[in-house]
């Protein structure tokens, strides 16, 4: 049996970041935090990621946003019926958030609730991604008209990322 290769002090970066920004958005993730929790060298940050913090956080929610995808589509296998796949998704991501003790919620919806006026690149990935889990859903939604799957889809992330800074406040 082989043993699991370690991640690159790189891959170590975007893995803690993508956990840190799950708890504490954009601004309460630090470099320092970063490094600590990734056991990657300090010098690692500069060298992998020149443009600097935000180079990092941009990266770790591209990472973040391609897990989504796939996970939907897990659960929008065409094995159960749309409704059945929106509760057992929504079900998992309860389950996920109270097994993390309630603190960790979805980096892409946590980053979009820091950003600023001026954070044009990160909103426009924020964005993408939003609009990309809206289309996995709706191409298994069973309306007949595409303007309504599209909006029902909306509809099911705003209540899932809705669920989740709700079930943050209460904790």
């Amino acid at each position: 049996m082989r043993a699991a290769k370690a991640l690159a002090p790189r891959d170590q970066l975007l893995t803690a970041t993508e956990e840190a920004l799950r708890e504490s958005g954009m601004h309460g993730t630090g470099i320092k935090d970063i490094v600590t929790r990734s056991g990657a060298p300090i010098a690692s940050v500069y060298h992998s990621f020149p443009g600097g913090k935000g180079q990092l956080v941009s990266e770790a929610l591209e990472m973040h946003a391609q897990k989504l995808p796939r996970l939907m589509q897990r659960f929008f296998d065409g094995e159960v019926s749309p409704a059945a796949a929106i509760r057992a998704l929504f079900g998992t991501a309860a389950d996920g958030f109270e097994r993390a003790g309630g603190n960790k919620s979805c980096a892409i919806g946590a980053v979009t609730l820091d950003l600023l006026h001026t954070d044009s690149e990160l909103r426009n990935l924020c964005d993408a991604a939003f609009q990309e889990w809206a289309a996995v859903i709706a191409s298994y939604l069973p309306f007949a008209n595409k303007q309504a799957r599209r909006t029902f889809a909306v509809t099911v992330i705003a209540a899932l990322e809705g669920a989740f800074v709700l079930s943050r406040a209460r904790q």
